[in-house]
């Protein structure tokens, strides 16, 4: 019975370590002040599922990612691996707010993953002030999102029109 007991407590302790903990969105400063890199990425391969591994609070992605622009911090352009939950699609381009250790980048709160399309050529923000890079890529993404929304208010209001005949 107490043996039963410690393996169980043990097992807690372990599965407590391994959590990991999402932060709410403060503010976009906070997220950089905290990001240790800040990264332009082109999303490629989901990656495989590594055999024989319990996961705790599961990541939604896992893929291999090309870096194509630093932003912030000491990473090289190339190849890496994302784990993120926010869902990756292949050819995407993001910007990525997190950490990066050994070729593994992890930017777990959705907000730190923000998908500038497939066509993003990295010179609209080429020779410009870090500032002034993020704002530009915050409007990017905010105009796709405008545009988006538009077209999924239109399809809205031809299906409610079908719903109501």
């Amino acid at each position: 019975m107490k043996l039963k007991m410690i393996i169980a407590i043990a097992l807690l302790f372990a599965i407590g370590a391994l959590a990991r903990v999402i932060a709410p969105f403060k503010s976009w400063n906070e997220v950089e002040r905290l990001s240790s890199y800040i990264v332009i990425a082109r999303c490629g391969e989901p990656t495989a599922p590594m055999p024989n591994v319990i996961t705790i609070n599961a990541t939604r992605s896992d893929s291999a990612i090309e870096i194509v622009s630093v932003l912030k911090g000491t990473n090289s352009l190339g190849s890496s691996r994302l784990l993120t939950d926010h869902d990756l699609q292949k050819g995407e381009i993001y910007l990525i707010f997190g950490y990066c250790d050994g070729g593994i980048c992890q930017a777990y709160e959705e907000y730190r993953v923000v998908p500038l399309g497939k066509n993003f050529h990295t010179n609209s923000i080429a020779d410009k002030p870090f500032d002034e890079q993020v704002r530009l890529l915050f409007q990017l993404r905010l105009e796709n999102l405008n545009r988006q929304m538009k077209t999924e208010q239109e399809v809205k209001q031809r299906l409610e029109e079908g719903v109501m005949k």
